[in-house]
């Protein structure tokens, strides 16, 4: 026999909920019949990590509409295993169902990774409910959600999603996403991971939402969605991304991606030693560009299939995004600091006064994203320790890690255009140290 590893995540105390007195399950009747569909896909990550993530599931509010879906790899070291483990912690945690799938290495057509693992998973769990439910199947009332093993979710999460699915207009044709947190041990690492932690979930919330360039990482959408659009290609990587542009081309249409209003927390980059942890902060964000250049070429080829508002808007949104803030913005602030310093002589006052006004203004939108980590993680009830002075030093170093991060994209890029398909391979982000309690 095993015995649980936790009863509640160490990070997330979940007894108390933090969305004060609103209770999304009023937003719907209790004999509704939507259900859930999670599937959490994991590779080489502890098994108590697992665990903890999955026991943010059983603790929603609505476990008892979810089927739980784990799906491995066929490589995970130990398996099955890990699977008995799993299946012995969670039997009697209140889920519709539990569901156990191992995806088998080296089928034709598809690449390691997350969407390979995930389009497998997916599409087993879909033939389970089939089976199961028979007549009473409905794919329109089913919401799948998608997550890594480093996930936690607030427990009102499912319910919230529940709500916002039931006031949606066309929930068929929409990706919904929760604003993403990556204060899992955030105040134990290093600036670089910690300034680059805070300012994807700004970027999240201030661009990638908005604008619906595209969902990240824990991201829910319908059932119908998913089969309509033959699930997710497993020859890339990049599962957020290239379910947005592959389900796009089946719409025919760009699709909104409507915001929960309930956050969720990922496990941000981390290493033993913070020589370690800066080494794969480097690696992981190399294969982030290379993943978003990968299917930017996948949106390239499908473009010509869509009408050409949708696409057109598209695309110029996410090369704004990746290729101009992300990567170019970095650059061209110090490019044209030097320039001013060294190469543009007698330059007009005003010149250089509107430099440093931008300098400014970027600084005071850095204020902005380090006073809303001091509430967001509030929310989740995640316990941070963090002195004044350290908060202080890590906002004067924004502008370097935005260099650094910007480097690391003008790397990849160059990389991937050079040397085309043979780079774009996953390497899946070292989660050891997250599982330490």
């Amino acid at each position: 026999m095993f015995a649980p590893v936790i009863t509640s995540p160490p990070l997330v105390s979940l007894p108390e909920d933090r969305s004060k007195n609103k209770d999304f399950r009023k937003d719907y009747p209790d004999y509704t019949d939507i259900r859930h569909l999670v599937a959490i896909s994991c590779y080489k990550e502890p098994v108590e990590l697992i665990a903890r993530s999955v026991q943010t599931l059983a603790d929603q509010t609505e476990a008892g509409r979810i089927s739980m879906v784990i799906s491995f790899e066929e490589k995970t070291p130990e398996v099955q295993t890990k699977c008995d483990k799993l299946r012995e912690i969670f039997k009697n945690a209140g889920f519709e169902r539990l569901i156990f799938t191992i995806h088998p290495f080296g089928l034709p057509n598809e690449i390691p990774g997350k969407c390979s693992n995930a389009n497998h998973g997916l599409r087993q769990a879909t033939q389970v409910m089939q089976k199961e439910l028979g007549a009473y199947f409905d794919a329109e009332k089913i919401i799948v959600t998608t997550c890594d093993a480093d996930s936690y979710f607030h427990p009102s999460y499912i319910a919230a999603l529940t709500s916002k699915f039931m006031k949606e207009k066309t929930p068929h044709r929409v990706i919904f996403q929760a604003p993403l947190l990556y204060n899992w041990g955030l105040d134990g690492s290093s600036f670089v991971t910690r300034v680059t932690g805070l300012l994807r979930t700004t970027l999240m919330m201030g661009a990638l939402i908005p604008f619906n360039i595209n969902s990240m990482s824990i991201f829910s959408f319908s059932l119908r969605l998913c089969i309509d659009g033959n699930f997710v290609h497993p020859a890339y990587h990049m599962d957020d991304i290239i379910c947005l542009i592959r389900w796009m081309g089946v719409t025919r249409r760009r699709l909104r991606i409507p915001m929960i209003p309930i956050p969720v927390i990922s496990g941000p980059t981390s290493g033993e030693t913070v020589e370690l942890e800066v080494a794969e902060w480097a690696r992981q964000a190399r294969r982030w560009t290379i993943g978003a250049a990968e299917v930017f070429h996948y949106y390239v080829i499908k473009a010509g299939r869509m009408p050409f508002w949708p696409a057109f808007s598209w695309g110029l949104c996410f090369l704004s995004y990746y290729g101009i803030l992300l990567c170019s913005g970095g650059l061209y602030s110090i490019s044209a600091g030097l320039s001013m310093a060294f190469l543009v002589k007698d330059a007009p006052f005003y010149i250089n006064y509107v430099m440093y006004g931008l300098a400014g203004l970027q600084q005071l939108a850095f204020l902005g994203v380090f006073m809303m980590d001091v509430f967001g993680p509030r929310l989740m009830k995640v316990k941070e320790h963090i002195s004044f002075v350290r908060n202080f030093l890590h906002f004067l170093l924004t502008p370097l890690v935005l260099l650094g991060y910007s480097l690391v994209e003008f790397y990849a890029l160059h990389e991937v255009a050079i040397r085309g398909k043979e780079v774009c391979k996953h390497g899946a982000s070292k989660k050891s140290a997250l599982g330490v309690v």
